[in-house]
């Protein structure tokens, strides 16, 4: 039966690269045949891979239902290439996996960025010691963290209930999981979507805990990012359309790109900049007389957007126009906004092939959804983008 065959493909992926598949919330059974099956050599992954490929056309689905299934088996399909070690170049993987064709971002963005960065982090010192001192005054302590996230949490649940009336599900919940002395961890929050409406949000309270990032870290991981994303999408296209190919999540494929892309624009459709300091300030910060005028505070938030576009442009010199070492290390320090020991920490991280794609997704997938919808969407188009099963290349 293609639906089941087509399930136990990316399960049979995953058992080589773990991790591959975030979450899967299908039939039981199909996970439990893998579970207690042999490793499927690669080559036969590509051989049952091509069947599906060559099976689709045959199963009657409408064109779009089609093509989205298409464009998944395609993502799995050069997966299984990379395992089986088929020489291609990364910016073709990267179409195929996640389909969207990479480009850098135009260098005329990137102008006025030390600038703008002095100017929303004023003070004595290096701009990078500037700061850090910030990150340190503005340092969660990991007793108050749950705390903390738990009425970000509330604050981005009640705001996402006005704006998107009856679209959460009844009995969706999130379940808050601190990890526990773990200097491995190099992320401060993610998502493991369990099914049936529930997500498990694991904090890491000794990795960049800082209280100006909750709201927004809040809405990314929980209302209306990931979660709301993800529990709206089980109850519509899973459990009410039978859509088998929406019970799981894979890390290379292209429904990643456009919901790290909705999980990013979360806190915008929430509230404004101004709202979301105002809010931060007087909810989250511990002592708000110690802080930055409002007006500062905002400038911080929009300037944040910009390094990131630096750092997108930094991993595409790297992998794509395969700049060495001494290059990247000029490229990056002509900004005189980073110093070496950045720059170096940063080429080690693309030098990981997991990082090394991770370095374009969320830019990427925030400026499609922008592109096509305005910054930020209206409510109408975001309310949208949770419900319905849509492509990178349907934005293009």
């Amino acid at each position: 039966m293609f639906e089941t065959e087509f399930l136990l493909l990316p399960l049979r992926i995953d058992k080589h690269n773990k991790g591959y598949v975030d979450f899967y919330i299908g039939p039981k059974k199909i996970r439990k045949i893998v579970d207690n099956e042999v490793l499927t050599s690669p080559n036969k992954l590509l051989t049952d891979c091509k069947a599906l490929q060559k099976g689709l056309f045959k199963q009657g689905y409408d064109i779009k239902r089609e093509r989205y299934i298409e464009k998944m088996l395609t993502a799995m399909r050069t997966s299984i290439e990379i395992l089986i070690g088929i020489d291609i170049p990364f910016k073709e993987q990267f179409l195929r996996l996640y389909d969207v064709v990479l480009h850098p971002v135009n260098e005329s963005e990137l102008d006025n960025l030390k600038e703008e960065i002095n100017t929303a982090y004023g003070g004595l010192g290096s701009l990078e010691r500037r700061i850090n001192d910030l990150k340190v005054q503005r340092t969660v302590p990991e007793g108050k963290v749950s705390e903390l996230y738990k009425k970000a949490l509330n604050i981005t649940r009640e705001r996402t209930k006005e704006l998107f009336v009856d679209l959460l599900p009844q009995k969706e919940r999130i379940v808050l999981e601190l990890v526990k002395n773990n200097d491995k961890v190099k992320w401060s929050y993610y998502n493991w979507y369990l099914g049936n409406f529930r997500s498990r949000i694991v904090v890491n309270p000794n990795y960049n805990m800082y209280w100006t990032a909750f709201l927004s870290g809040a809405a990314h991981e929980g209302y209306p990012g990931h979660h709301t994303e993800f529990a709206i999408k089980e109850k519509v296209l899973y459990r009410e359309l039978n859509q088998y190919e929406h019970s799981l999540l894979l890390i290379h494929s292209p429904k990643l790109i456009l919901s790290e892309g909705i999980a990013d624009l979360a806190i915008n459709m929430l509230f404004s900049n101004r709202e979301a300091v105002e809010i931060s300030l007087r909810e989250l910060c511990p002592d708000s007389s110690n802080e930055d005028s409002l007006e500062i505070m905002m400038a911080q938030n929009k300037v944040k957007g910009k390094i990131t576009l630096f750092w997108y442009n930094f991993a595409y010199h790297a992998l794509i126009d395969k700049y060495n070492d001494d290059e990247l290390m000029q490229y990056g320090t002509n900004f005189e906004v980073f110093n070496k020991e950045t720059i170096k920490n940063q080429l080690k991280r693309i030098s990981n092939p997991v990082y090394s794609k991770n370095a374009f997704l969320y830019n990427l997938g925030t400026n499609l959804i922008k592109h096509k919808y305005g910054d930020p969407p209206s409510v109408k188009d975001f309310r949208y983008l949770l419900i319905n099963p849509i492509l990178p290349s349907d934005l293009i």
